[in-house]
């Protein structure tokens, strides 16, 4: 039985992922440009994680911590083609917590980002965000009334609280978060951030 485990990941490492798979992964709408990943891990807020199989990458996550409220962000998170749909996903959200759990005692709850249902442009785009929701969930990510708007991309927002310590979703939390990822300007013109009255 092959023992998975993660580790995190230099900036070369996270370089050669993101040409090689998170170009052919994300839509190009959704995908931050390199720099913006590596300068996060420059200024010591963004890091990544590469999810193994003995040697082989399987998988890779990308986070952005706030110290300032306890939590971080899943900025990106994909289990390579050819891997997927064994379970590896749901077995990288264990992994994940207890990294964090190790190495981030700091951190109380990660936020997670995914495209809105009611803001998609068909049925095969619905059922195929109603999947990924689905998924968070059933990895213990609970849905918040939190909705985000990041440069004209709709996102519905789930929280996973880590370990015993873990608190509840804030808007205030996750907009600070926001406020450290993103360049004032880039925040003031194309960061939204609201509560909504009811959760999807």
């Amino acid at each position: 039985m092959t023992a998975y485990t993660v580790k995190k990941l230099d900036k070369e490492e996270i370089g050669h992922i993101y040409q090689t798979y998170m170009r052919k992964d994300f839509p190009s709408d959704e995908l931050k440009p390199l720099s913006h990943i590596t300068r996060s891990m420059d200024a010591g807020y963004g890091f990544s994680l590469g999810i193994y199989g003995g040697e082989e990458l399987v998988g890779y996550a990308v986070f952005v911590l706030c110290g300032e409220s306890r939590c971080a962000l899943l900025d990106y998170f994909a289990i390579l083609r050819g891997k997927r749909g064994s379970g590896l996903g749901h077995h990288a959200f264990l992994l994940f917590a207890a990294y964090f759990e190790e190495n981030l005692p700091e951190v109380d709850g990660l936020y997670i980002e995914s495209e809105r249902i009611s803001a998609a442009d068909d049925e095969k785009q619905r059922l195929t965000r109603q999947r990924r929701i689905a998924f968070y969930q059933s990895c213990g990510c609970e849905m918040t009334a939190l909705r985000s708007v990041l440069f004209g991309v709709d996102y519905s927002v789930l929280y996973k609280p880590i370990g015993e310590r873990g608190q509840r979703a804030s808007l205030t939390a996750l907009d600070t978060l926001y406020q450290k990822m993103f360049k004032p300007e880039h925040y003031a013109r194309s960061v939204s951030l609201a509560m909504m009255p009811e959760s999807e």
